[in-house]
Protein backbone atom coordinates (compact mmCIF):
# COMPACT_ATOMS: atom_id res chain seq x y z
CA UNK A 1 0.00 0.00 0.00
CA UNK A 2 1.35 3.45 -0.95
CA UNK A 3 1.79 6.37 1.39
CA UNK A 4 -1.29 8.43 2.18
CA UNK A 5 -0.86 12.18 2.52
CA UNK A 6 -2.93 13.33 5.46
CA UNK A 7 -1.70 16.91 5.31
CA UNK A 8 -0.51 18.69 2.16
CA UNK A 9 1.97 20.67 4.27
CA UNK A 10 3.66 17.51 5.59
CA UNK A 11 6.20 15.27 3.88
CA UNK A 12 5.48 11.59 3.19
CA UNK A 13 6.74 10.70 6.67
CA UNK A 14 4.20 13.03 8.27
CA UNK A 15 6.69 15.74 9.25
CA UNK A 16 6.01 19.44 8.51
CA UNK A 17 7.73 20.54 5.30
CA UNK A 18 8.28 23.98 6.85
CA UNK A 19 10.58 22.38 9.45
CA UNK A 20 12.68 20.32 7.04
CA UNK A 21 16.27 21.44 7.73
CA UNK A 22 17.79 19.67 4.72
CA UNK A 23 15.32 21.36 2.39
CA UNK A 24 16.05 24.73 3.99
CA UNK A 25 19.81 24.23 3.47
CA UNK A 26 19.25 23.39 -0.20
CA UNK A 27 16.96 26.39 -0.74
CA UNK A 28 19.47 28.71 0.98
CA UNK A 29 22.32 27.36 -1.12
CA UNK A 30 20.32 27.88 -4.34
CA UNK A 31 19.27 31.40 -3.39
CA UNK A 32 22.76 32.49 -2.31
CA UNK A 33 24.22 31.20 -5.58
CA UNK A 34 21.57 33.24 -7.44
CA UNK A 35 19.69 30.11 -8.51
CA UNK A 36 16.16 31.23 -7.64
CA UNK A 37 14.40 27.92 -8.25
CA UNK A 38 14.32 24.36 -6.92
CA UNK A 39 13.18 21.36 -8.96
CA UNK A 40 10.37 19.10 -7.74
CA UNK A 41 12.83 16.23 -8.08
CA UNK A 42 14.99 17.75 -5.33
CA UNK A 43 12.01 17.67 -3.00
CA UNK A 44 11.13 14.10 -3.98
CA UNK A 45 14.65 13.05 -3.00
CA UNK A 46 13.78 14.29 0.52
CA UNK A 47 10.53 12.28 0.53
CA UNK A 48 8.49 15.43 -0.06
CA UNK A 49 5.52 15.51 -2.38
CA UNK A 50 2.65 17.94 -2.14
CA UNK A 51 0.04 19.40 -4.48
CA UNK A 52 0.52 22.79 -2.85
CA UNK A 53 1.56 25.53 -5.27
CA UNK A 54 3.04 27.59 -2.43
CA UNK A 55 5.18 26.64 0.56
CA UNK A 56 6.80 28.69 3.31
CA UNK A 57 10.15 27.71 4.75
CA UNK A 58 11.88 30.08 7.18
CA UNK A 59 12.08 33.42 5.37
CA UNK A 60 11.50 31.75 1.99
CA UNK A 61 8.41 31.43 -0.16
CA UNK A 62 8.39 28.63 -2.72
CA UNK A 63 5.76 28.98 -5.45
CA UNK A 64 5.01 27.18 -8.68
CA UNK A 65 2.93 27.86 -11.82
CA UNK A 66 2.22 24.28 -12.95
CA UNK A 67 5.85 23.67 -13.92
CA UNK A 68 8.57 21.26 -12.81
CA UNK A 69 10.05 23.53 -10.15
CA UNK A 70 9.29 26.01 -7.40
CA UNK A 71 10.45 29.61 -7.66
CA UNK A 72 12.32 30.88 -4.58
CA UNK A 73 11.90 34.34 -3.07
CA UNK A 74 12.38 36.00 0.29
CA UNK A 75 9.17 36.66 2.22
CA UNK A 76 10.57 39.57 4.23
CA UNK A 77 13.27 41.46 2.34
CA UNK A 78 14.29 43.28 5.52
CA UNK A 79 15.63 39.93 6.77
CA UNK A 80 18.40 37.62 5.63
CA UNK A 81 18.08 34.06 4.34
CA UNK A 82 18.54 33.04 8.00
CA UNK A 83 15.56 35.21 9.01
CA UNK A 84 17.77 37.81 10.73
CA UNK A 85 17.40 41.59 10.47
CA UNK A 86 19.61 43.09 7.74
CA UNK A 87 21.90 45.98 8.69
CA UNK A 88 20.00 48.84 7.04
CA UNK A 89 16.74 48.24 8.96
CA UNK A 90 18.28 48.22 12.45
CA UNK A 91 16.72 50.84 14.72
CA UNK A 92 16.10 51.42 18.41
CA UNK A 93 12.68 49.73 18.34
CA UNK A 94 14.14 46.46 17.05
CA UNK A 95 16.91 46.66 19.63
CA UNK A 96 14.43 47.28 22.47
CA UNK A 97 12.23 44.39 21.28
CA UNK A 98 15.23 42.08 21.22
CA UNK A 99 16.40 43.04 24.70
CA UNK A 100 12.87 42.47 26.01
CA UNK A 101 13.36 38.82 25.03
CA UNK A 102 16.57 38.52 27.08
CA UNK A 103 16.17 36.91 30.48
CA UNK A 104 18.72 36.43 33.23
CA UNK A 105 18.59 35.06 36.77
CA UNK A 106 19.87 37.11 39.69
CA UNK A 107 22.00 34.21 40.96
CA UNK A 108 23.70 33.92 37.57
CA UNK A 109 24.26 37.66 37.17
CA UNK A 110 25.88 37.89 40.61
CA UNK A 111 28.70 35.61 39.36
CA UNK A 112 29.25 37.56 36.15
CA UNK A 113 31.81 40.07 35.06
CA UNK A 114 31.12 42.50 32.21
CA UNK A 115 32.85 40.17 29.74
CA UNK A 116 30.50 37.34 30.73
CA UNK A 117 27.46 39.54 30.19
CA UNK A 118 28.91 40.71 26.88
CA UNK A 119 29.19 37.11 25.66
CA UNK A 120 25.64 36.25 26.74
CA UNK A 121 24.17 39.30 25.04
CA UNK A 122 26.23 38.76 21.90
CA UNK A 123 24.78 35.25 21.61
CA UNK A 124 21.30 36.62 22.19
CA UNK A 125 21.57 39.38 19.57
CA UNK A 126 22.91 36.91 17.02
CA UNK A 127 19.55 35.16 17.12
CA UNK A 128 17.90 38.29 15.68
CA UNK A 129 20.46 40.39 13.78
CA UNK A 130 22.56 39.48 10.77
CA UNK A 131 25.67 41.38 11.92
CA UNK A 132 26.77 41.47 15.57
CA UNK A 133 30.33 42.37 16.56
CA UNK A 134 31.82 42.19 20.04
CA UNK A 135 34.34 44.79 21.10
CA UNK A 136 33.99 46.73 17.88
CA UNK A 137 36.28 49.71 17.47
CA UNK A 138 34.46 53.01 17.05
CA UNK A 139 35.82 56.53 16.60
CA UNK A 140 35.30 57.17 20.30
CA UNK A 141 36.81 54.04 21.80
CA UNK A 142 36.06 50.37 22.17
CA UNK A 143 32.28 50.01 22.42
CA UNK A 144 31.08 46.62 23.75
CA UNK A 145 28.71 45.56 20.96
CA UNK A 146 27.99 46.88 17.48
CA UNK A 147 24.93 45.81 15.49
CA UNK A 148 25.16 46.09 11.73
CA UNK A 149 27.99 47.82 9.88
CA UNK A 150 28.68 50.38 12.64
CA UNK A 151 24.91 50.96 12.67
CA UNK A 152 24.03 50.68 16.38
CA UNK A 153 26.37 50.77 19.38
CA UNK A 154 25.73 49.23 22.80
CA UNK A 155 27.80 49.73 25.95
CA UNK A 156 27.21 47.18 28.73
CA UNK A 157 27.39 47.79 32.47
CA UNK A 158 26.64 45.80 35.62
CA UNK A 159 24.39 47.41 38.21
CA UNK A 160 26.61 46.17 41.04
CA UNK A 161 29.54 48.17 39.61
CA UNK A 162 27.52 51.34 39.05
CA UNK A 163 26.81 51.58 42.77
CA UNK A 164 30.29 53.12 42.91
CA UNK A 165 30.20 56.82 42.07
CA UNK A 166 33.41 56.75 40.03
CA UNK A 167 32.09 53.90 37.88
CA UNK A 168 28.76 55.66 37.43
CA UNK A 169 30.54 58.84 36.34
CA UNK A 170 32.75 56.85 33.95
CA UNK A 171 29.70 55.17 32.40
CA UNK A 172 28.07 58.54 31.80
CA UNK A 173 31.22 59.89 30.15
CA UNK A 174 31.34 56.87 27.83
CA UNK A 175 27.65 57.26 26.99
CA UNK A 176 28.20 60.92 26.06
CA UNK A 177 31.07 60.04 23.73
CA UNK A 178 29.26 57.18 22.04
CA UNK A 179 26.09 59.22 21.58
CA UNK A 180 28.18 61.81 19.76
CA UNK A 181 29.29 59.12 17.32
CA UNK A 182 26.18 56.94 16.95
CA UNK A 183 23.65 59.78 17.43
CA UNK A 184 20.30 58.18 18.30
CA UNK A 185 21.65 54.71 17.55
CA UNK A 186 23.45 54.19 20.85
CA UNK A 187 22.24 52.56 24.04
CA UNK A 188 23.69 52.11 27.52
CA UNK A 189 22.55 48.68 28.64
CA UNK A 190 22.65 47.93 32.38
CA UNK A 191 21.93 44.58 34.03
CA UNK A 192 21.30 44.35 37.75
CA UNK A 193 18.86 43.64 40.54
CA UNK A 194 15.87 45.74 41.53
CA UNK A 195 17.70 46.79 44.71
CA UNK A 196 20.81 47.87 42.79
CA UNK A 197 18.66 50.05 40.56
CA UNK A 198 17.53 51.98 43.65
CA UNK A 199 21.10 52.98 44.59
CA UNK A 200 21.60 56.77 44.51
CA UNK A 201 24.58 56.75 42.13
CA UNK A 202 22.66 54.58 39.68
CA UNK A 203 19.50 56.66 39.95
CA UNK A 204 21.56 59.80 39.32
CA UNK A 205 23.07 58.17 36.24
CA UNK A 206 19.67 57.19 34.82
CA UNK A 207 18.39 60.72 35.37
CA UNK A 208 21.38 62.25 33.57
CA UNK A 209 20.93 59.83 30.66
CA UNK A 210 17.26 60.72 30.42
CA UNK A 211 17.98 64.47 30.57
CA UNK A 212 20.56 64.10 27.77
CA UNK A 213 18.22 62.00 25.66
CA UNK A 214 20.63 59.04 25.71
CA UNK A 215 18.93 55.68 25.23
CA UNK A 216 19.27 53.25 28.13
CA UNK A 217 17.74 49.99 29.24
CA UNK A 218 17.88 48.37 32.67
CA UNK A 219 17.63 44.56 32.61
CA UNK A 220 16.18 43.48 35.93
CA UNK A 221 17.54 40.09 36.99
CA UNK A 222 15.00 38.07 38.92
Amino acid sequence: MGNIIKNDLNDLDGNPISENKKLLQIVKAHFESNKKEIKFEELWNLNIWTPKSELKLGNFRLYSFLSSYYNIELIDKSKTVDNLWVDNVIDKDKVFDTINKFDILKKDLEKMKELDLNKKLEEHFKQYFGTVKKGGTSNKGLVDLILGDNKFGIELKLGKELKKTDQSDRAYGQAERYKEEFKNNFMLLIAGSIDEKKEKSLQDLLKKLKDRNILFYYIEAH
